[in-house]
């Protein structure tokens, strides 16, 4: 079965509104919890889901695509965290958060195509 990430490199233009109303949907949440966040995790999941669709069907290509997310979320996130008084984070610590967001988008299964539910 595929993951919600993986699903979105096959079918980048329908399903990336997928992983935005997914983003959007966990938004109030992350804004409780970690007021002003929210922009850094809809803008992390755009970057995950860019990554895995430029490296559609490539064996191998963790690495590369962690490096392309960590890469444009490292400066976004030292931006839109200073606004709200926390340090620049290392990029070890935007590693760890990149990784934590692609695994709650892998956690989700891939959206059923109406074809499918048909079946």
């Amino acid at each position: 079965m595929n993951t919600f990430l993986q699903h979105v490199g096959s079918f980048f233009k329908s399903i990336f509104k997928g992983a935005i109303k997914v983003a959007e949907a966990a938004e109030p949440v992350v804004d409780i919890a970690f007021p002003g966040v929210a922009s850094l995790y809809n803008f992390t999941v755009q970057q995950a889901a860019l990554a895995e669709t430029a490296a559609e069907g490539a064996k191998g290509a963790g690495a590369q695509k962690l490096a392309a997310v960590i890469a444009a979320v490292l400066p976004y996130a030292a931006s839109a965290l200073k606004a709200d008084g926390v340090p620049e984070p290392t990029e070890a610590q935007i590693e760890a958060y990149v990784n934590a967001v692609v695994a709650s988008l892998n956690a989700l299964p891939a959206p059923v195509s109406a074809s499918a539910e048909a079946a």
